[in-house]
């Protein structure tokens, strides 16, 4: 059997010398490279234009984690005016060339739930901006409560104009990237912390899929090393539902093949820590998820009790 490659163009950084999202330039560069790989490498189909946009801007214009590092809505509303803008045209450049392209696109499969009664408006307007990024893309009309805030943070109508007139849906999969973590409690102060999972992978693709219409695919998730293999079988379970269910769901991964290195500091410091996360280890040694990952493709998954367990 090949191997069919799915070609990510952008995973959250731009070039040294643009710096950050908040550039004008990155689009216009992006859309060339992306235009330029596509010519260079005529036989790929399957493209992630851009990994997780939302998050992208999240990471780089609210959270100060990357690229330009800042902690403001307008910093965060023009990072996602750009990626946004990179699904767009880098699609559009992409198709220049392969016209039967298709296109994963991925990112965070959210949740907020209040804690408060005081915390319920906010955990509303988050429940409605964890979709904004595919909505831009996708050239749906944002919810007002989101175009509200994006017109009062430095987006302008014709930007949000632009997206309605430009995005597209067709020949698309949604991806859902799920863990512990995208699930979060809001605090009455606004604040969140991490709920762990509450609503569950099940409930939350039928909420994305039907809010966004079109196919969707568990596109990332992992656990930690001690409770890997459960939540594998797990999250596995939530798509044969889905499946059964009659959702269009196309796929699942688990993220990523090798263990990760920095992701507990969010790649903050480099550090060399190994995050035991993968289905092999650095030096390329299965991992206690490994056998129960390859028998879930064989399609024999063995009872719980039959699996290998971390030690």
């Amino acid at each position: 059997m090949g191997i069919t490659p799915i070609v990510d163009l952008m995973h959250f950084g731009v070039p040294d010398d643009l710096r950050t999202f908040q550039n004008p330039h990155v689009v216009s560069r992006f859309t060339s490279y992306a235009r330029a790989f596509a010519e260079r490498y005529p036989w790929v189909r399957y493209y992630t234009v851009v990994n997780e946009p939302l998050v992208t801007a999240t990471f780089s214009g609210r959270l100060g984690y990357w690229n330009e590092q800042r902690h403001d809505d307008r910093s965060f509303t023009r990072a996602l005016l750009t990626v946004a803008r990179c699904v767009v045209l880098g699609r559009r450049a992409v198709e220049a060339v392969r016209p039967d392209a298709l296109f994963l696109q991925s990112d965070s499969c959210e949740y907020y739930h209040p804690v408060h009664p005081g915390a319920i408006g906010h955990a509303q307007f988050l429940n409605e901006l964890r979709f904004s990024a595919f909505e831009l893309f996708l050239g749906h009309r944002l919810p007002g409560v989101v175009a509200d805030y994006l017109l009062r943070n430095g987006a302008s109508r014709d930007d949000l104009g632009w997206f309605e007139l430009h995005g597209e849906d067709s020949r698309l999969i949604a991806g859902n990237d799920y863990y512990a973590a995208c699930e979060k409690e809001v605090l009455p102060d606004g604040s969140l912390r991490e709920s762990g999972e509450r609503l569950g992978y099940y409930q939350l693709a039928r909420q994305y899929q039907a809010r966004l219409g079109v196919p969707i695919m568990q596109m990332e998730t992992n656990g930690a090393d001690a409770d890997s293999v459960d939540w594998l079988i797990r999250q596995w379970t939530d798509t044969i539902r889905l499946l059964q269910d009659g959702v269009p769901i196309r796929g699942f991964t688990w993220y990523g093949f090798i263990n990760h290195v920095d992701w507990n500091t969010s790649l903050r410091k480099n550090d060399g820590h190994e995050d035991q996360l993968g289905l092999v280890d650095l030096e390329r040694r299965p991992t206690p998820t490994w056998a129960a990952y390859r028998a879930i493709i064989d399609s024999t998954l063995p009872s719980r009790r039959e699996l290998p367990q971390a030690a």
